[in-house]
């Protein structure tokens, strides 16, 4: 009883009275489909063309029918019936709805009892719960499911009736499918008829789907992906397909002749509904083309994503190199802003030109920046970055730059007290609020270069025996690891992993896994992607990223080729998430992203990407995914050096973009027309892989770890 009280105080309970199929609800069994309240047959392809995914949330208004055939019932109250209930189902024990544009579907059902004698009857008061959810809502006037449009996937009923000091249970299952069509301008209600003949195969006039990357893993908060091809001419028409088991979206496309982007992009809320069915499903993506001049449609590739339940909820920070500005991501909103409009100016040329920021890093904590200002090798500050003045002119600094304060790359402790810092080649400590050197910290003062502090604040890691003047330019490192002996001093270096291994001669830019577990690194043949051989004239230089254990002892690293692609990854940093089995990394690739119309093709422009590293990989195995491109940067400019500020779980009434981010709600439209976390209905539980700030948010034989529903440990 106590387990039954638990169960009842986590889902939502709605006491109805006879529940009848309601009209437009489909029976099991015929080969029908529930569109806007009438059965028809399933063609696979919506006439119905909405605009506004979701906007239909009316409540239920059709009329019940308590005729329905199938049992021979009597009500349980009647005089003529005295037994108690045995047992309990629902009517129909299972159910498929589908969400077609903007037409809700419903499906009621009705509880029926046995007694001890068999006899079938009516149950007048049963109770009906469901867990929180945003495919289907549950209207307990009328006893009946509705779909949201919000997403698909396979939703409980349950059903709870007390009988003789008993409680009687059932379920059913209903499958939520959510179908959508959408037709760009240009182009007539009628398009998909074009496409309903079967697709011929030509690979030579077949599109080339150049992003998504087929087989990127991306996490389940992730912005809409500019969908980009190449192939057509004005006239065409494409078929963009996304499709899940339980969720098929067609936007058709016109070629508009010359500026035609090759491209399209997803709203959010639609978009939202691709992430938040069938969550762990594989999302595939195709783009068909009807060929105008032979009127006929040639089949074109498909590409499959991976989502993984894991959020990235963290804002990102990454230097633009073209503007010599710290660029954000917001994380809640996806917004691009400049970090730090206006950063003090260099006292002896205060002009706008003296501003420059460059090499930075972030605290692991998300509140503190350390950047090199002015140009290379000068004056180094300290930003909060809560600072609610922040982009006013000048910005406030924790740490001032002064001319004898000069660093290049720095790197906080764990607390952030203190601050380490490479001028030249050596290593500086400091503490945050002072920037005065520490003396006697028995750090090298020569041949290292790329400070990172370990999680756990017992360890740096950097780059060693390089050769040169200063730490950004150079053709010989070995990791190495330099052990912390007490709060301001340091032990002896010790070798990780030698540059001087295949695939390069020099390892550069190491970053610590959030457990402090693993080390991912920069392994090539330079510590940049590229080197100037004369004037004007550079030449690219490959570079992969590679993972290795902290605690190794000069080993053998794991190549990430799937991320660094043909050798086409620098400059890796670890996410402070692990979700979903995974860590996260950012790094930056000089790779083709997309088309020459949206993306870089061609032009070998650094840009931010973001790979997964499976945690349990075999000692043979690459750990890592095939990389997505952070979404909300801009194309057109030079992105390196991207570092993740974390954020917590929203609370209820926080904007929001994916309904996993709400620590113990959901995501929801409000009023303005944005969104914000909201709690759920009354004693809603959330279930495995929901965020949550407790354990009671989960539903029953869940724990809340780490904000996430799931198992319990062991």
């Amino acid at each position: 009883m106590l387990q039954l009280a638990r169960a009842k105080s986590a889902l939502q309970r709605v006491s109805l009275g006879l529940v009848a199929t309601l009209a437009g609800a489909c029976s099991p069994g015929e080969n029908l489909e529930c569109g806007g309240g009438v059965c028809e047959p399933d063609t696979g392809v919506s006439r119905d063309l909405g605009q506004d995914l979701g906007a239909d949330r009316a409540s239920l208004d059709a009329p019940g029918d308590a005729g329905a055939p199938g049992f021979d019932v009597a009500r349980l109250d009647s005089p003529s019936v005295s037994r108690e209930l045995v047992s309990v189902s629902l009517d129909p024990p299972s159910a498929i709805v589908v969400h077609r544009n903007n037409t809700a579907a419903t499906q009621s059902f009705r509880v029926i009892g046995r007694t001890s004698d068999g006899e079938s009857v009516t149950v007048q008061t049963p109770t009906f719960l469901m867990s929180a959810n945003r495919a289907l809502t549950l209207d307990g006037a009328a006893g009946a499911v509705r779909t949201t449009g919000n997403a698909g996937g396979v939703e409980t009923l349950r059903v709870e009736v007390a009988s003789g000091g008993r409680t009687l249970t059932a379920s059913a299952m209903i499958d939520v499918r959510v179908e959508r069509a959408l037709v760009g301008p240009g182009l007539l209600d009628d398009v998909a008829n074009r496409f309903r003949a079967g697709p011929v195969s030509d690979s030579a006039r077949a599109v080339v789907l150049r992003y998504p990357l087929d087989g990127a893993v991306i996490p389940s908060n992730l912005a809409p992906p500019d969908i980009q091809w190449e192939r057509g001419s004005a006239g065409d028409i494409y078929r963009v397909r996304l499709r899940k088991t339980r969720l098929e979206l067609s936007a058709y496309v016109l070629h508009s002749g010359n500026g035609f982007r090759y491209g399209w992009l997803a709203d959010r809320d639609l978009w939202r509904a691709v992430l938040e069915t069938d969550v762990t499903d594989p999302l595939r993506i195709s783009v068909d083309r009807w060929d105008g001049d032979r009127n006929e449609v040639i089949a074109g590739d498909v590409v499959s994503l991976e989502v993984s339940r894991a959020v990235l909820s963290g804002s990102i920070y990454f230097w633009d190199l073209s503007a010599g500005e710290i660029e954000r991501i917001d994380a809640i909103t996806g917004e691009r802003t400049v970090a730090i409009p206006s950063p003090p100016p260099k006292p002896d040329a205060p002009d706008q030109g003296s501003r420059c920021i460059a090499c930075h890093t972030v605290s692991r904590d998300g509140r503190y920046m350390a950047v090199e200002m002015w140009g290379g090798d000068r004056a180094g500050a300290v930003f909060d970055l809560s600072d609610a003045n922040l982009r006013s002119d000048p910005a406030p600094t924790v740490l001032a730059p002064q001319s004898d304060r000069v660093w290049l790359f720095s790197t906080f402790s764990p607390d952030s007290e203190y601050l380490m810092v490479n001028r030249g080649t050596g290593l500086t400590l400091m503490r945050r609020t002072e920037g005065t050197p520490i003396a006697g910290t028995n750090l090298p003062s020569m041949g290292v270069a790329h400070p990172e502090w370990s999680p756990d604040g017992q360890w740096l890691a950097v780059a060693a025996g390089l050769t040169g003047g200063w730490a950004v330019d150079f053709e010989r490192s070995d990791l190495a690891v330099i052990p912390r002996t007490g709060p301001t001093t340091f032990g002896a270096q010790r070798i990780v992993h030698r540059g001087a291994s295949p695939g390069g001669t020099a390892d550069a830019h190491p970053s610590f896994s959030p457990d402090g577990r693993w080390i991912a690194f920069q392994h090539g043949t330079h510590s940049r992607s590229s080197v100037e051989v004369s004037p004007g004239v550079s030449q690219r230089r490959p570079g992969r990223l590679e993972l290795i254990a902290a605690d190794a002892t000069e080993g053998t690293a794991r190549a990430l080729s799937r991320a660094s692609g043909d050798n086409e990854g620098y400059w890796p940093n670890f996410s402070p998430f692990f979700q979903d089995g995974r860590y996260w990394v950012a790094f930056y690739s000089r790779r083709d992203y997309g088309n020459a119309q949206v993306g870089t093709r061609g032009t070998g422009r650094r840009q931010i990407w973001v790979t997964s590293v499976r945690q349990g990989a075999g000692p043979e195995e690459d750990p890592s995914s095939v990389p997505y491109w952070l979404p909300g940067q801009d194309a057109r400019v030079e992105n390196i050096s991207a570092f993740w500020a974390p954020v917590a779980c929203r609370m209820n009434a926080q904007q929001c973009t994916t309904s996993s981010e709400c620590c113990s709600g959901t995501c929801e439209r409000q009023a303005n027309g944005t969104f914000a976390c909201q709690p759920p209905p009354p004693a809603m539980c959330r279930r495995a892989g929901n965020t949550c700030s407790q354990s009671s948010d989960c539903c029953e034989g869940l724990m809340c770890i780490a904000n996430v529903c799931g198992a319990a440990p062991g």
